[in-house]
């Protein structure tokens, strides 16, 4: 049965007061409706102190600042949990930033998940636990958790790189045997870095399956593959025969959605922009203009963690719109490429994923990005044990896997949060 709200007319921006409750409630696997006579609501929304649940007059999105314990809070020194939700779901933080990185990025050292040292913390799921603990209203209510799954994906950003890359590795450490295999492969064979296959074969041992980002466009910028040739089209075909996943890999410059979809032979279910390269809000105009139903292009590239604070797939709420767009964000959690640039050890990166695992059993989906020549045994050698230490915890531990349609299927809910306006019916009981 659905929790009956009052939202008051003083709240000066219902429809984000709305969708952050729905989300709450979506968090907590329950149901809430909104009811337009206070007398007939269990719960009461509103800035005055009689309130059940009180939010910030000045409930600015982007323009409210936060504690030193980076919460939002009342004139009155208490925290407005629904303000403070809204604000990290939805990055706020980063709109319109204007101090970014070489790539065009929000800068991770300009984060509250920086500065406040949280990174690693389900920071939204603590606010919505302790903002259900401070609602004797609803301390009744059957409420349950999600056990955590985990998203396995694959940018596939290269092909042909092994030759030079896993060459002047070779060199280096005297192994000329490996770059004239490398070089023949490359010219007569199948490149080193062409191995869907392998990577298929590897997550088939432990019954999982997953998704490959492809990039469309060959030039400096982006890919070193042409995306119609003859080689990498029987592999991006048998990704989806053997019941994987395929989806775009947005390049950079200045190529249309339009034209890569086209290129791509049908509308991808998902996307992942390369080099994890696109701003707030723009980046999402972008993706609901082109009707794909999911992204997963929100991470750091600098650290492991929640970007935005949050632990599951969720609809971003369009502050323009005044409603949440059409289409799933799954932040990106984990990625290959960022423990290389730490030149951290084989060993210390399995431990610290097992820890950040073992720290978030309930209420995460753990997309983990490993690119398709960190699977390789020169330049990137370890990092597919890694990736096996994962599957075989993943495994062992009765943690399941998720792909993309499967996220799609669970978490994309415009129905809740009634896209078509003509469809919403304010409760009457």
């Amino acid at each position: 049965m659905a929790i009956r709200i009052h939202v008051g007319g003083d709240v000066i921006y219902p429809e984000m007061v709305k969708y952050t409750l729905r989300t709450i409630f979506f968090n907590k696997q329950s149901q809430c409706s909104f009811v337009q006579e206070q007398d007939s609501a269990v719960l009461t929304v509103g800035v005055g102190a009689e309130n059940d649940v009180r939010v910030s007059p000045r409930f600015l999105g982007h323009l409210t600042p936060v504690n030193a314990q980076g919460h939002v809070v009342l004139e009155d020194g208490t925290t407005d949990f629904i303000t403070t939700i809204f604000y990290y779901i939805n990055s706020l933080q980063e709109y319109n930033s204007r101090d970014l990185d070489d790539y065009g990025r929000f800068k991770f050292a300009n984060s509250l998940q920086c500065k406040l040292n949280f990174i690693d913390k389900n920071f939204v799921q603590q606010l919505i636990e302790n903002f259900i603990g401070h609602q004797p209203k609803l301390s009744s209510l059957a409420w349950t958790k999600r056990r955590s799954k985990f998203f396995l994906t694959h940018d596939i950003d290269s092909v042909y790189g092994a030759t030079k890359e896993d060459g002047n590795y070779a060199v280096r450490h005297m192994k000329f045997g490996q770059v004239f295999r490398l070089m023949f492969n490359a010219a007569f064979s199948r490149p080193d870095w062409l191995n869907m296959d392998e990577i298929m074969k590897l997550e088939s041992e432990y019954d999982f399956k997953s998704t490959f980002y492809w990039l469309l466009i060959k030039d400096r910028l982006n890919s070193d593959y042409k995306f119609s040739s003859s080689k990498i089209q029987r592999q991006f075909k048998g990704v989806a025969d053997k019941g994987w996943e395929n989806g775009l890999h947005k390049s950079m410059g200045g190529y249309g959605f339009r034209d890569e979809m086209r290129m791509f032979g049908s509308k991808p279910a998902g996307n992942r922009f390369h080099y994890l390269r696109f701003a707030l809000p723009e980046g999402y105009d972008t993706i609901e203009a082109t009707g794909i139903p999911l992204d997963t292009s929100l991470g750091f590239s600098e650290a492991m963690g929640f970007r935005n604070s949050y632990g599951l797939p969720f609809m971003p709420y369009s502050l323009r719109g005044k409603r949440p767009y059409n289409f799933v964000e799954v932040p990106q959690l984990i990625m290959d490429r960022t423990f290389f640039k730490d030149r951290k050890s084989v060993s210390e990166i399995k431990k610290t994923l097992i820890d950040f695992f073992e720290a978030n059993k309930y209420n995460c989906v753990f997309t983990i990005n490993w690119h398709n020549n960190f699977f390789t045994e020169l330049k990137y050698k370890g990092y597919a044990d890694i990736y096996r230490a994962l599957l075989e915890y993943f495994k062992d531990n009765g943690i399941e896997c998720i792909t993309q349609s499967g996220i799609i299927e669970e978490y994309y809910k415009p129905e809740m949060y009634l896209l078509k306006r003509d469809q919403e019916v304010e409760a009457k009981k």
